[in-house]
This record gives structure tokens, sequence and C-alpha cells, in this order.
């Protein structure tokens, strides 16, 4: 099932370069994850499609067995993650073998690699599928493309160029 998530938070985000494989053998991946607001009521949406493609998989059963753990979710409670950045809030991570396109708010091409990063606001186009391979159970989700809607706060602590040397005077000297 073909969906655009609600916007988010982007964390980890590897848009324009793959993420290195954590197991040996395994390809690099593209890959970005979203924080919503535990409460945030536009997450049900995307709950009912997650639950939605499960029925088509798994049966009428499938939310409850979402709900119990007995299938994989790809919409998770932050409490998932060990870092104050989660508290509070869910995720859902979405990964390609493919580059995702990335745009802007009009949905132009986003060119410069500083202007989509962790923490900035986003959503994404994402294909929803159902598995049951070796054992393993659930719902995931490929990355598509993803949208900038907004900036946000940069939690890589990286600011750019623009940013660094706004104030500056060309005589001023740089403070260490």
């Amino acid at each position: 099932m073909q969906i655009v998530t609600p916007s988010g938070t982007a964390a980890y985000a590897f848009v324009f370069r793959p993420q290195k494989a954590m197991q040996e053998g395994k390809e690099e991946q593209y890959s970005l994850t979203i924080l919503w607001d535990e409460k945030d009521p536009k997450v049900k949406k995307l709950q009912d499609a997650i639950e939605q493609v499960a029925i088509a998989k798994f049966g009428a059963k499938a939310p409850q067995m979402l709900a119990k753990g007995q299938l994989r979710n790809p919409l998770r409670p932050g409490s998932d993650k060990d870092s104050e950045e989660f508290e509070n809030k869910v995720f859902l991570t979405a990964r390609s073998a493919d580059k995702p396109q990335v745009v802007d708010r009009d949905a132009e091409p986003l060119m410069d690699q500083m202007e989509f990063y962790s923490g900035c606001k986003c959503r994404m186009d994402i294909y929803l599928f159902a598995y049951d391979k070796a054992g393993n159970r659930g719902v995931s989700a490929i990355l598509n493309s993803v949208q900038k809607i907004d900036e946000g706060t940069r939690k890589s602590g990286r600011r750019s160029a623009a940013q660094a040397f706004a104030d500056l005077d060309s005589d001023d000297e740089a403070l260490l």
C-alpha cells in the first residue's frame, strides 16, 4: 500500500548517502526515521493503514497480533529507543536500496544536502507491505521519497556556512 505519512520530525536521516549495513554481507540502505508525538491524532491514519496491510496478509486478528507484538509493527513506541529525543514519541523507519527523491515544500528537488537534516520537519512517501519469511512476520516500509516541510532544530550540531558566517564582517576575527 502506497501512502504519505503525516508530517513529523526527521531523525537518523540517510537520504543522500546510504547507511552502512550493520550486518556483514548486507547492502547499504537509504533510510529515514520520523518521530511524532504519541498522542498526535494524525498518526491514527498511519496505524490504520498498517493494520489494513496486516489484515490482508494475516487475517482479521492481525490488529490484535500487532498490538501484542506477535507481528512486527513499523510504528513503534519511542520507549524502544534509549534516547531522550524519543521520549513520549512514536516513530517509523523506512528503508530502501534505491536513493529516495528529496524535495522541498513545493516539490522541487533539494540539491544542497545541508538543507535536509535530522531535526527538520518532513513527511515521506512509503510503500507498506506485510511479510512472513524465515520465522519473521510483520509489516515494513520502503522509502520512496521525502518532502521537507519546514525547518527544525538540527540534531547533528552542524550548521550551514551561511549561518556560521552571517554575523561576521570581512575584518572580523573568528572566535575560538
